[in-house]
């Protein structure tokens, strides 16, 4: 196998996962799947940011599969009838390694790929250094699975964090403005995050949006917080048979520190008033219409799936072309 013929096959894997991620932001633009509830919303975010990088990555290993595979089984090899060009070939793709253009491209991408893993980086380790703090001050004031700690401070937060064990931190001068209605609310939002697994979610989340188109991956992410918020809203307020108090915190948990969506889920100011106004209106789940996204999702790679096998040939020759034209 030559190296160089990689190079090819990550400026596929790139276009291929950068033009799904950008149509499937702008699909999340025109229609929010709000209608269908937070739980569809949450789902249809999370497959725009998984399935770029997961159908492209088919893609390529389709295509991969095609360079060698008639050379193998002693057929003709498609690099011998398209000699005028560069070959997405695993066997004859080397001379990608001597086009400048190619080169540089592939630098650029992997700083911003690179870019985007220090800031991950940053953003995680920057909260666990904040949860540290946090932690040595805090007081436990709650047992039970998901342990309650109540941390001094005079800027209002409450956040669920640990992946292996969960715990629940909440500031002292919101726990103390808080009526005993709304701090059952509060804490039930809280665990109705655990239990929906949301913590490790949404740091494989944030590995997928790595290989998404920019800006793109950024709103699709942004979507999947804000219906994971308001379905945990929902979610409480079932849990404790009243909306009222869900809302009334939310009013007084408007401004949150944060610490970072790596560890913890906070509101954003600006989406409390969407909030309140979803959790009072008694806004369906919408778990029904996730499980068809699904589905339908899964029928859509599969699709892909075969069509890229079936059309092989001709898709290897139209990649081959189209960077032959730069």
């Amino acid at each position: 196998m030559a190296l160089g013929s990689l190079i090819g096959f990550a400026l596929v894997f790139v276009f291929c996962a950068w033009t799904i991620s950008a149509i499937a932001g702008l699909w999340g633009a025109v229609w929010t799947h709000r209608q269908l509830g937070a739980a569809a919303e949450k789902r249809a975010a999370a497959l725009s940011l998984m399935l770029p990088p997961m159908i492209a990555g088919i893609i390529v290993l389709c295509l991969a599969g095609f360079s060698v595979l008639p050379e193998s089984l002693g057929m003709a090899d498609h690099c011998d009838s398209h000699g005028h060009h560069l070959h997405l070939c695993l066997v004859h793709g080397g001379e990608w390694a001597n086009r400048t253009w190619a080169m540089s491209l592939i630098a650029v991408l992997a700083a911003i790929l690179a870019m985007r893993l220090v800031r991950l980086g940053n953003a995680i380790v920057g909260s666990r250094r904040r949860l540290r703090i946090i932690e040595r001050s805090s007081v436990r004031i709650q047992g039970g699975d998901i342990p309650v700690f109540l941390a001094p401070s005079s800027r209002p937060f409450c956040f669920v964090s640990g992946f292996f064990s969960p715990r629940i931190f909440v500031a002292s001068c919101l726990w103390e403005r808080l009526s005993a209605e709304e701090r059952c609310a509060v804490l039930s939002h809280e665990r109705m995050h655990v239990a929906n697994g949301d913590l490790w979610r949404s740091v494989v989340l944030q590995m997928f949006s790595l290989f998404g188109a920019p800006v793109f991956s950024a709103w699709s992410k942004q979507r999947w917080d804000d219906a994971t918020e308001r379905l945990c809203d929902r979610m409480a307020a079932d849990e404790v048979d009243d909306a009222g108090p869900i809302a009334s915190a939310l009013v007084n948990w408007a401004r949150p520190q944060r610490l970072g969506v790596a560890l913890s889920f906070l509101p954003r100011s600006e989406s409390v008033e969407d909030r309140v106004v979803a959790v009072l209106s008694q806004e369906d789940t919408g778990h029904i219409a996730a499980r068809s996204l699904l589905i339908r999702a899964a029928i859509v790679t599969g699709s892909i799936t075969l069509l890229t096998l079936s059309l092989a040939d001709p898709l290897h020759h139209a990649f081959e072309t189209l960077f032959g034209l730069i």
